[in-house]
């Protein structure tokens, strides 16, 4: 058995903000406490990393492309820092014209990389087609995706053009590194004996000159032509198939920024290519037919058939009918010959959902389908042969219906190939605002009414409940909601009685009102009594206060009053000037808060330690200077 369990981890709650980069953990700066010491012991390294233990003088090289500027800084910083040479590219364009000229031989095979990380969404060139094309001419380089649009397409794609790893932002730096690490040595010898060097082009020039000036001139006459095109092609291919994901927002129906859901993702693009069996578990209404549906769609049996058959809805007496067929005459009523589901499915995929429940009888016989895909249909004398994917599922634990004698061990065994748990929807709660909004649009689609909006607070309770029904309970009260909501925004007494019910007594939701508004109201109050009451406001309490108000001006004012006289006097460039200011500022009164504690300061600003460390050095302060300033 191989238990599908990826170590990666990936928290992206914060979708697609680069800028907040952190040096545990891009734009999530919650786990770094826990990995202070992790962090101290990486930086503090001072060994060179190579490849397959070579000597220390050649290190290995990382090729990082990736268009935002702060995040390549400090990605560089840290793969630097563990022992890496690091060459940088703002677009892949650039390192595809270098491998070209290593292609072309205008460049030595030496200056290979030995691994390379690419961001996807690029101008010019996306990360998908790069790969793609890398893969095709250096099956041996390892690429490693990332990108901030962390969904199952972008992971599918990915692992389809070849990559190594994909890795959806937010990601832990440390993850990060390992994941380097392991792409740099993974290869074996063999696979590396095939990628381009000096050495082999040198032998192949000795061994047929003529044949290798011959290739040559080709290639400079036509190789550069059809390898653009290619790419071109490519490049299109792909804009093609994020302009399909952005037309239609989730063809899969596979929603999910959190870090279990990243895990599945990769899951199903690693196996979406092999035919191997995969048992999916997971709790009732957490989506096994959707990711058995996505294996199918994106494997290369995606233009055959996809069968789905549940164990538990048909009747015992049946089941065997149902999956093998049966002969003319081979029961009462069977009038005529009839193909089951593995006939049906030849070629293509069977699920077979909620596998505990199949009859002990039935087990036998599908051992057998999956021994040597081999079987007989009821009442029948010939053995039919089919070519089936099996994907099986279970809400039950296997391993105790064996103990139980209610489920074949050696079954078990022949399913248990790779095992793919899904998460309850109550362990993954930040994904709920999303499959909340996806459902309310299908919900408005399919009743042809108006999409209503949730308040704040009934979205604060949803993600609070314990949604025992996992997503298709979800999905059912976005459904109740549409039809029976009223107004165009969902409030907290619009919610089913099931989530009021279960919402405890203390909860404290999100004030309603904006703090301005809140102000004001309060205000009102106190000078005027309940405005609902007293329509007619003496308007001059309201010039009083707007009079206290420029008495003592906010920062924001005194900001506005700054750059208009600094406008005045000829200055330009002024939000270069102010910016470190502002900076500095708001580092000097973190660090004083914290005690001149970096993580804890880091966290207070919302930035990442690295992010913070940068800005220190930027600014030329330090964490003790701003202390003794105060």
């Amino acid at each position: 058995m191989t238990a599908y369990n990826d170590n990666l981890k990936s928290n992206s709650d914060n979708q697609g903000s680069n800028d907040k980069t952190s040096g545990n953990q891009i734009s999530d700066s919650q786990t770094l406490n826990n990995q202070a010491l992790n962090n101290q012991t990486l930086n503090n390294q001072t060994m060179k990393v190579t490849v397959n233990n070579a000597p220390a003088d050649n290190p290995a090289t990382l090729w990082l492309i990736d268009d935002d500027a702060a995040l390549r800084l400090v990605l560089a910083d840290t793969f630097e820092d563990a022992g890496l040479t690091v060459i940088s590219f703002t677009q892949a364009q650039a390192a595809w014209t270098r491998l070209n000229d290593i292609l072309q031989q205008r460049e030595s095979a030496t200056q290979l990389p030995d691994v390379i990380l690419t961001d996807i969404r690029m101008p010019m060139m996306d990360g998908l087609s790069f790969s793609d094309w890398v893969h095709k001419h250096f099956p041996a380089l390892p690429i490693v995706i990332m990108t901030a649009h962390s969904d199952l397409t972008s992971a599918i794609n990915s692992y389809q053009t070849g990559a190594f790893e994909y890795l959806p932002k937010p990601f832990d730096l440390d993850d990060a590194v390992a994941t380097i690490y392991k792409a740099i040595n993974f290869q074996p010898d063999m696979a590396k004996a095939d990628q381009p060097n000096e050495s082999d082009v040198k032998t192949t020039a000795n061994k047929s000159p003529e044949t290798d000036t011959k290739s040559t001139s080709k290639n400079k006459a036509t190789h550069n032509n059809k390898t653009a095109t290619k790419a071109h092609k490519t490049t299109k291919n792909k804009a093609e198939i994020k302009t399909d994901t952005q037309s239609n927002d989730n063809p899969s129906g596979i929603i999910g920024q959190s870090q279990a859901m990243q895990t599945v993702f990769r899951a199903i693009g690693r196996l979406a290519h092999s035919p191997i069996t995969v048992l999916i578990t997971g709790e009732s209404g957490t989506g096994k037919e959707l990711v058995a549906s996505a294996l199918h769609q994106h494997s290369p049996r995606h233009q055959q058939s996809f069968i789905a058959l549940n164990m538990a809805a048909i009747p015992h007496d049946l089941i065997e009918s149902e999956l093998f067929g049966h002969e003319k005459g081979a029961f009462t009523g069977a009038t005529t010959t009839r193909q089951g589901r593995f006939e049906q499915a030849d070629g293509g995929t069977l699920f077979l959902d909620e596998i505990g429940d199949m009859p002990f009888s039935t087990q036998t016989r599908l051992l057998r389908v999956l021994a040597n895909g081999e079987f007989f249909r009821v009442g029948g004398q010939q053995p039919v042969k089919v070519d089936v994917r099996i994907i099986a599922a279970t809400h039950q634990n296997l391993e105790e219906l064996v103990k139980l004698g209610r489920f074949r061990e050696d079954l078990f065994y022949r399913l248990n190939v790779i095992r793919l748990p899904l998460p309850p929807l109550r362990t993954r709660r930040e994904d709920i605002p999303a499959l909340t909004s996806y459902f309310m649009q299908r919900a408005a689609k399919q009743m042809n009414t108006a999409l209503k909006q949730l308040q704040p607070a009934a979205l604060q309770i949803m993600q609070a409940f314990d949604w025992r029904g996992n997503v298709r309970q979800l999905e059912n009260v976005c459904l109740w909601l549409t039809v029976m909501a009223t107004g165009d925004t969902v409030m907290v007494d619009d919610l089913p009685p099931e989530l009021l019910e279960a919402m405890p007594a203390n909860t404290e939701l999100q004030p309603q009102q904006t703090s301005s508004s809140s102000e004001f109201d309060q205000y009102n109050q106190q000078h005027n009594g309940d405005s609902s009451h007293n329509p007619n406001i003496d308007s001059n309490n309201l010039n009083i206060q707007t009079q206290n108000i420029a008495k003592n001006p906010s920062w924001q004012q005194a900001l506005a009053e700054w750059a208009k006289q600094a406008l005045q006097t000829g200055e330009t460039d002024i939000l270069q000037t102010a910016t470190p200011e502002f900076e500095r500022v708001l580092l000097t009164a973190a660090l004083n808060h914290s005690g001149g504690k970096k993580i804890a300061a880091a966290n207070l600003l919302g930035w990442g330690r690295n992010t913070l460390t940068r800005k220190l050095q930027q600014l030329d302060m330090s964490a003790a200077e701003t202390q003794t300033k105060e």
